[in-house]
């Protein structure tokens, strides 16, 4: 039956409402430390490698759009809409107008992933752990890193937060294969590392969480009938179905070659894309710099780059040995664990009192104990193959996250790490919850109908 326990209306409104404004209160509080004025780290939205510039957003941002293979286009979207309520603004005041709207979205996202938090935890583990749970993620230095940072971090983990509470609910009544394809569109569109190859990943943990053939099949024609006709774009102009930031470059930076120069790199006809648009399609293609001098990734030049940072790649995995590679991931898993809100400097955050202890939680070896003993206690109540099964099915995307983000990134690797922060404080906090109190808690893992009542736990 649908789970009777869940936060009312009331309750999941005044935490959103706390949420946001505890953030609009703090960065008004500490922005007088920003070097600036406004921003509480370094970079603009223009400097941002994924990012297009606000000046092709402004002028022509259907065509700058269309045209983009940097990146999914969703934080772009954002900054093209915002762009367009800034009336006749110069170039930098322009950047300015969009990052300033730009925080009070990241504001708003900040406060659906406290208030998501609460909810999942409210119904598996009671209202006194959904709200030490909303708290921490509140408090956690990565949130407000991220809440402050003007990328897309904040919003993919929100999307993959939604995204695993949606896979969780699916095999009880309340679930929704509509809402579970919308997650992974959202996440499709918003960041690079969620595209196309996710979808058959969704649909084997469908298939272990016990959901019919029927419903698997609703699942890949609802995602490819709003994902396919962008990937099929994107192979009809640039000759490939991946974003151009999640492809050659971060390969060679992976597996230790850093940014190698290709003219010293004798490359096969064959490699380099033979058919591209015309630079004249659109200026996002042909601008060398964005506003404030900042290099456009987004330059067909970029993109022949990237593709042959693949081919350079691949030969280095076949010829170099594998101990190398081997050595550089282990260096990619260490930099995985360092605290998520270590990504950039952040008068916001550098200025919080309690950062140093609730780092110290979030990141390696603490985290990960924690998950392990947690994880070693879950195991133990698992008495049936289909509880293994349905577990496989919620772990796998977590894992799915951690791999991709040590075996294809290098130098970012503890900001991909904050995307499955707020999906393990949930489980984390369930956990607590099964093992102080008297009758077992509900874990995410598990789908137990709850008891009447709100109280702490499920009996």
């Amino acid at each position: 039956m649908p789970d009777a326990r869940v936060a009312s209306r009331r309750e999941r409104g005044v935490v959103f409402a706390a949420s946001f404004l505890f953030l609009l209160v703090l960065e008004a509080g500490l922005r007088r430390f920003t070097p600036d004025g406004l921003r509480f780290q370094a970079w603009s939205s223009e400097r941002m490698m994924q990012t297009l510039s606000l000046r092709e957003l402004r002028d022509e941002p259907l065509r700058s759009l269309w045209y983009l293979h940097i990146q999914p286009p969703l934080l772009d979207v954002l900054r093209a809409t915002l762009a367009l309520f800034q009336g006749s603004l110069d170039d930098l005041a322009l950047v300015d107008a969009v990052d300033r709207w730009t925080y009070v979205v990241w504001a708003l996202v900040f406060a659906g992933t406290v208030t998501l938090v609460h909810a999942w935890v409210f119904q598996v583990a009671g209202r006194a752990f959904a709200r030490v749970a909303a708290v921490l993620m509140a408090l956690h230095p990565g949130t407000l890193a991220f809440a402050t940072l003007l990328d897309s971090t904040a919003a993919s983990a929100l999307a993959f937060l939604w995204f695993c509470f949606e896979l969780w609910r699916f095999p009880r009544e309340d679930g929704s294969i509509a809402r579970l394809a919308a997650a992974s569109l959202l996440l499709f569109f918003l960041r690079s590392i969620f595209q196309w190859p996710f979808f058959p990943l969704v649909a084997l943990c469908l298939a272990l969480r016990g959901a019919s053939a029927r419903s698997v099949g609703r699942y890949l024609v609802v995602v490819t009938l709003f994902a396919g006709p962008y990937v099929a774009k994107q192979l009809a102009l640039f000759n490939t179905s991946m974003t151009s930031s999640f492809d050659g470059l971060n390969f060679c930076r992976a597996i230790g070659l850093g940014e190698p120069d290709l003219g010293a790199v004798r490359l096969p006809d064959n490699v380099l894309p033979r058919s591209l648009p015309s630079p004249a399609s659109a200026a996002v293609l042909r601008t060398d710099e964005k506003l404030g001098g900042f290099y456009n990734y987004n330059h067909l030049d970029a993109l022949r780059y990237s593709v042959g940072l693949k081919y350079v790649c691949r030969r280095a995995l076949v010829e170099r040995p594998l101990s190398a590679t081997l050595a550089s991931f282990a260096q990619n898993a260490v930099m995985y664990g360092v605290p998520s809100s270590r990504y950039q400097p952040n008068v916001l955050v550098d200025r919080l009192p309690w950062r140093e202890p609730l780092d110290f939680v979030f990141s390696s070896p603490v985290l990960w104990v924690l998950v392990l003993l947690a994880g070693a206690r879950a195991v133990r109540e698992m008495k049936r193959r289909v509880d293994w099964l349905q577990v496989a099915g919620l772990v796998l995307p977590v894992l799915f996250v951690v791999s991709v983000s040590v075996l294809f990134e290098k130098g970012e690797n503890m900001r991909f790490k904050y995307f499955i922060e707020p999906v393990l404080l949930v489980f984390l906090c369930a956990q607590a919850a099964r093992l102080t109190a008297r009758a077992p808690a509900r874990s995410p893992t598990h789908a137990v109908s709850p008891g009447p009542g709100d109280g702490s736990v499920a009996r």
